[in-house]
């Protein structure tokens, strides 16, 4: 009896342990360099950003175009890099969740 009794609270323990240590392993929400002010992005989407600003000038100063879509090979999400006003933005499911200014993101 008193066996079940170490049995179960050594299962509860390493079990809580599981939990706590495994919280907040993924990349599922957007990291932000606090010194800095400049998200956090994988380098997958950081080089298509920063080689479609330097590749595709934007055309004009207002509106929206889309310049590629594509699977993140790093998030495993899609990932959209495109203009707006002017500006060139990426936005992916796993890293730049509400899209984020090439010259506001850095690499992982």
């Amino acid at each position: 009896m008193n066996m079940s009794k170490n049995r179960l609270f050594l299962f509860s323990a390493l079990a809580a342990c599981g939990l706590v240590l495994g919280a907040c392993q993924s990349d599922k929400h957007t990291m932000t360099d606090p010194a800095s002010g400049k998200t956090i992005v994988c380098k997958e989407c950081y080089d298509a950003v920063t080689g479609a600003h330097r590749n595709q000038p934007a055309a004009s100063a207002t509106g929206f175009q889309t310049l590629r879509t594509s699977q993140c090979p790093c998030c495993k999400t899609e990932m959209s890099v495109y203009i707006q006003d002017g500006t060139h933005m990426v936005k992916c499911g796993g890293c730049a969740h509400d899209g984020v200014a090439w010259d506001k993101c850095v690499p992982r």
